[in-house]
């Protein structure tokens, strides 16, 4: 992103939305901050810088973030539906923020999406009991090739791009 598009996203009220959704919620802050770097840490670990493209690593960090966003959330507010739809706000806006094509921005809402309802199973897991979960969810991965399939896999954690060495 060049920093003419930087800007037009900051005068589109993106960066305002975003100081806004933390004056609001000024308790998350810290905890979603531990969560986005918990998530980073834990996908280099097991996948290098492959859960960077569009592939099913990066389905693996989204579900992760947003479980991990809900979990020390909740944990830090006491409140499991309050944080899960603060998750949902975060990923949400993060997804308008970044640039991407269409079909990516789908895919990783909906991988957002998925690590919520995983969360909503068992809130009580420990992070690597989670971790195991989306481990088993890579395994059963679905390849999709436009937004209508996505609609296919609710429950599945989706990808656009083969896994690259």
């Amino acid at each position: 992103m060049d920093k003419l598009e930087f800007i037009k996203l900051v005068n589109k009220g993106n960066a305002w939305s975003f100081i806004l959704l933390f004056i609001r919620h000024p308790l998350s802050f810290g905890p979603a901050l531990l969560a986005t770097y918990q998530t980073v840490k834990v996908s280099d670990e097991l996948y290098g810088k492959l859960h960077h493209k569009n592939n099913v690593t990066n389905a693996f960090r989204h579900a992760l973030w947003n479980i991990l966003i809900a979990k020390k959330c909740s944990r830090w507010r006491g409140n499991t539906r309050r944080a899960i739809r603060f998750a949902q706000q975060v990923t949400d806006w993060h997804e308008e923020f970044s640039p991407n094509e269409p079909l990516e921005k789908e895919m990783d809402s909906h991988n957002n999406h998925v690590g919520r309802k995983i969360f909503i199973q068992n809130d009580e897991r420990n992070t690597q009991q989670f971790i195991d979960v989306l481990i088993e969810k890579v395994a059963e991965a679905k390849m999709i090739y436009s937004v209508e399939d996505i609609k296919k896999y609710s429950n599945d954690l989706v990808y656009i791009e083969k896994l690259e060495d």
